[in-house]
C-alpha cells in the first residue's frame, strides 16, 4: 500500500509539473495572441485614417471648379479637348498618388496583423482548451492518491507521510528564523526566505499560487515575487532563471530542484532545510536537504 502510494506521488508530482508547464505555454501564447490583437487594431485604425484623408482629398479635387467634370465640359473648346481634360482628371498629384500608396500598404499590414491574430489567438484557444482536460486528467490522478490515502488509519498515514517527507527539528528551524538577518544573503534573498518561511502550514492545492494555498513551484514564484524576481510557474523553467550551483554552494533562498525530469522544486533556508509544499494530502513544510539528497537535480541561485 505504502508503496503504491509512494508511486503514485512521485508520479502526481511530475503530472502537475507537466500541467504547469502547459500553462506557463498557454498564458504566454495568449499575451502574443493579445499582442497581435492590438497590432491589428492599430494597423486597422492607420487604414481608416489614411483612407479618410485620401477620401477628402479626392472630394476636393473633383469638386473644386477647374478640376470639375463640369468645369472640363464648360473650358473645352471641342470634345477631344474635353476627352482630354477628363483624362488629365484621372491623373492624381503626387500627393495623392502617395496617400493611395499609402492606403493600399495600411490595408495591406491591417489583413496580415489581422489574419495573424485571428491564427494566434485560435491557437491559444485550442492549447488552452487541452490544458483544461489536462487539469481534470491531473485531478482525477490526484483524487485517486488521497482516496487510497484515506484507507489508512492514523498511525499509517503519519508514518507514510513521515517517510517520504520526514519531519525536521522544530528547534533547527526556529535557529533559523532567528539567525537569518545576519546570514550573508542578500536583501531579495532574505525577503523571499522570510516569505516562504511564512507560508508553513498552508496546504499544497495543485496549480495554486497563494495566498491561501501553494504547490512547488507557486510557492517559490510567490516568495520571490515580493523580492521583486519575477519567475514562470513551472519548476522546470525556473531552473533556467539565475545562476546554477551545486548542493555543496547552497545559500539561502537559493532554489532546489528534484528528480528528472524536474518535477519539484523548493526554496533553502540554510542550515541543511528548505520550505517546500510536497504533495497533495499535505502542507507547506520545513523539510531537510539530507531527505533529498538522491533525487538532486539542481539548484539555482537568483536574482
Amino acid at each position: 500500500m505504502q508503496q503504491q502510494l509512494g508511486t503514485l506521488a512521485l508520479n502526481n508530482t511530475q503530472l502537475v509539473e507537466q500541467f504547469n508547464q502547459a500553462q506557463v505555454d498557454v498564458e504566454a501564447k495568449q499575451k502574443t495572441a493579445d499582442s497581435a490583437r492590438q497590432a491589428a487594431s492599430k494597423s486597422q485604425a492607420v487604414y481608416a485614417r489614411i483612407r479618410t484623408q485620401l477620401s477628402q482629398t479626392v472630394a476636393a479635387q473633383y469638386e473644386g471648379g477647374s478640376f470639375s467634370a463640369t468645369g472640363a465640359l464648360l473650358s473645352s473648346s471641342d470634345g477631344q479637348s474635353y476627352l482630354d481634360q477628363l483624362n488629365t482628371l484621372s491623373v492624381m498629384s503626387s500627393h495623392t498618388a502617395q496617400m493611395i500608396a499609402r492606403a493600399s500598404g495600411a490595408r495591406h499590414d491591417f489583413a496580415s496583423a489581422d489574419s495573424k491574430a485571428k491564427s494566434l489567438l485560435a491557437s491559444a484557444t485550442s492549447k488552452r482548451d487541452a490544458l483544461a482536460k489536462r487539469k481534470d486528467s491531473v485531478q482525477t490522478q490526484i483524487d485517486k492518491y488521497t482516496t487510497l490515502l484515506a484507507t489508512l488509519s492514523a498511525a499509517q498515514r503519519a508514518a507514510f507521510q513521515a517517510s517520504i517527507t520526514p519531519p525536521v527539528n522544530q528547534a533547527a528551524v526556529a535557529t533559523v528564523k532567528t539567525t537569518l538577518p545576519t546570514v550573508g544573503v542578500t536583501a531579495q534573498a532574505k525577503k523571499a526566505v522570510e516569505f516562504a518561511l511564512a507560508q508553513v502550514g498552508k496546504p499544497y492545492v495543485f496549480g495554486a499560487a497563494g495566498p491561501d494555498s501553494y504547490d512547488c513551484s507557486g510557492l517559490t514564484m510567490a516568495a520571490w515575487a515580493t523580492a521583486g524576481v519575477a519567475l514562470p510557474h513551472s519548476a522546470a523553467d525556473q531552473y533556467n532563471y539565475g545562476t546554477h550551483v551545486g548542493i555543496g554552494e547552497l545559500q539561502p533562498g537559493d532554489l532546489v530542484f528534484l528528480y528528472q525530469p524536474i518535477g519539484h522544486v523548493e526554496i533553502y533556508i540554510g542550515n541543511g532545510m528548505l520550505v517546500s509544499a510536497p504533495q497533495s494530502g499535505e502542507n507547506v513544510s520545513v523539510v531537510a536537504l539530507s531527505n533529498f539528497a538522491s533525487d538532486f537535480t539542481g539548484a539555482t541561485r537568483l536574482p
